[in-house]
């Protein structure tokens, strides 16, 4: 399929766009591979700021997810929720849902109609972000499912020519799941967290980067007003 953008897209942290020359390629699928304890959801709100995005949650409520982003002083007018969370989680009273044995399924109905009435209806630029991946990668479903997911976002993100941003959780999945989503993305942001001294510094680098030169160098960041990276190493 011919991909119908072909300029790139800011992150939005201005630092890593004027490294890559403007931002990420149109068309990329992007895996956001993070240690928790590195607050890698101020990446994905970041993301989410540049142009209109569809922001699907699912381990917390979409409204929850909103003020988070507006604590940091982000601007939420550009994000459309899909609260996946609720739909998996609640009834139509909003209580808890104590068991069902169809709901891991139907929850990939659910995404499937979402991500199809955004390709039919979007004709601008937009971002996808699944916040997170590894959320459907645990649900009790053969493999073939979750299989399905990762190809139709990548396929969705070439046809479209649009950013798909996947949050993968690290330490979570077995070794070929996590090398199955490497594989097949064409950038790939590493997120993790050292301890210097008494303290615990955040640091991201970029080793995957199809189209562009990848940033195989760590930087350490900071989570202030949204994704700060630290001056001291320019990355410019």
């Amino acid at each position: 399929m011919q991909i119908l953008k072909t300029s790139d897209v800011p992150t939005g942290i201005v630092l890593l766009d004027r490294r890559l020359d403007g931002g990420l390629p149109a068309g990329s699928f992007v895996c956001v591979y993070a240690n928790p304890l590195a607050m890698p959801e101020a990446f994905l709100y970041q993301f989410a700021t540049v142009l209109k995005t569809y922001y699907f949650t699912t381990s917390r409520p979409a409204k929850f997810v909103k003020q988070d982003m507006e604590k940091l002083r982000l601007d939420t007018s550009f994000v459309t929720f899909v609260d996946v969370y609720e739909q998996y989680y609640l009834n139509e009273y909003g209580q808890f849902i104590v068991e069902d044995r169809y709901r891991d399924k139907e929850i990939f109905d659910y995404v499937d109609d979402r991500l199809s009435r955004i390709a039919e209806e979007e004709s601008g630029e937009y971002n996808v972000i699944i916040d997170s991946l590894s959320f459907f990668l645990n649900l009790n479903t053969d493999w073939g499912l979750k299989d399905w997911l990762i190809n139709k976002l990548y396929t969705l993100a070439k046809e479209k020519g649009v950013v798909v941003y996947c949050h993968l959780i690290k330490n979570l999945h077995p070794v070929d799941v996590v090398n199955k989503v490497l594989d097949i993305s064409d950038v790939v942001f590493d997120i993790e967290v050292e301890r210097v001294g008494e303290r615990l510094v955040s640091k991201f680098a970029v080793p995957k980067l199809r189209g562009k030169r990848p940033v195989t160098e760590y930087f350490r960041f900071y989570v202030e007003e949204g994704i700060q990276v630290d001056t001291s190493r320019d990355i410019a």
